[in-house]
């Protein structure tokens, strides 16, 4: 439904833990990942808002600097920033991206200082070569041999279609005592139980798997790792989104509050409401996207 070829797939649920699973994934999941897929947009800022950006997260990650710390007093912290303060890592820090798509994030840090930091993504027509020494590759996780201090997986891990396999050679890469970090969507929220199978996130054919904290918890301790931490951090548009579903109308489509705001089916009052219950869904764990940070032990 986000590109309103509105094919069927089937799902199942486990009854244990409550991961939803695909059970008919396509063979050729190429289509499903068109030039205007999300993660491959890389959002065209002024060099004067780069500039700016630059001086407040060098300012938040311990470069202090006088423009950043008024940007930063008038703005606060970049959300990613506390990614990588929570994660402990440092300028030096090797750190990977996996499933990164244009790599617009790690962009972004290359300019606040980071120097070893690289992201892959399998779907990306080809190598991509920033001129701040930031590379992301047209690589799998599989094809990749060194040991970093932080790896990170933002929305990437549901589709990767063998979840045991992924964490073996995540374990395999991070060095001990150090930090993944995974950002997925959960089927123990609200969404997923008031939605189902219009639910925005469950975002059929491309995700292979949906967990719970249950399921992420078994398969991390099978793996040898333990949850550190975790938090959420849900948008509206899991509401309005699904709501559309039901309606029958595709995220592309001219009809989609994403498309034509004005002249979609909800009103400000109710965007509103959906951002207000969406804070309390953060803030109470009953949101539908989980930040998660756990620990490779040994």
């Amino acid at each position: 439904m986000q590109f309103g070829t509105r094919d069927k797939f089937n799902y199942c649920e486990c009854s244990k833990c409550g991961c939803l699973q695909l059970v008919n994934p396509p063979n050729d999941m190429s289509e499903y990942y068109p030039k205007n897929y999300f993660s491959f947009q890389k959002q065209k800022i002024s060099s004067l808002k780069e500039s700016l950006n630059i001086f407040r997260d060098k300012h938040v990650l311990g470069k202090k600097n006088l423009i950043g710390n008024i940007l930063y007093k008038i703005y606060g912290a970049p959300t990613y920033t506390n990614w990588l303060i929570n994660a402990d890592v440092n300028f030096k820090s090797e750190i990977l991206d996996v499933g990164c798509g244009a790599g617009e994030l790690l962009y972004r840090m290359g300019n606040a200082g980071f120097k070893n930091a690289m992201g892959i993504d399998l779907f990306i027509d080809n190598n991509i070569h920033y001129k701040n020494d930031v590379h992301i590759l047209k690589k799998s996780l599989f094809e990749i041999d060194s040991q970093f201090d932080f790896v990170m997986m933002h929305h990437s891990l549901e589709h990767m279609q063998d979840q045991h396999k992924v964490f073996k050679k995540i374990y395999s890469i991070l060095k001990p005592k150090k930090n993944l970090l995974i950002r997925i969507p959960i089927c123990s929220s609200f969404a997923w139980k008031n939605y189902r199978e219009n639910w925005f996130a469950l975002e059929a054919p491309r995700h292979f798997f949906i967990h719970s904290e249950k399921s992420i918890e078994l398969l991390a301790e099978k793996h040898g790792f333990k949850i550190k931490s975790i938090s959420y951090d849900s948008r509206n548009i899991q509401f309005w989104a699904s709501i559309q579903y039901q309606k029958d109308i595709p995220l592309m489509d001219e009809k989609s509050y994403f498309i034509n705001p004005k002249s979609s089916i909800f009103s400000d009052k109710e965007i509103k409401e959906f951002e207000k219950e969406t804070k309390l869904l953060n803030e109470n764990g009953g949101a539908d996207l989980a930040v998660i940070y756990l620990e490779r032990i040994d």
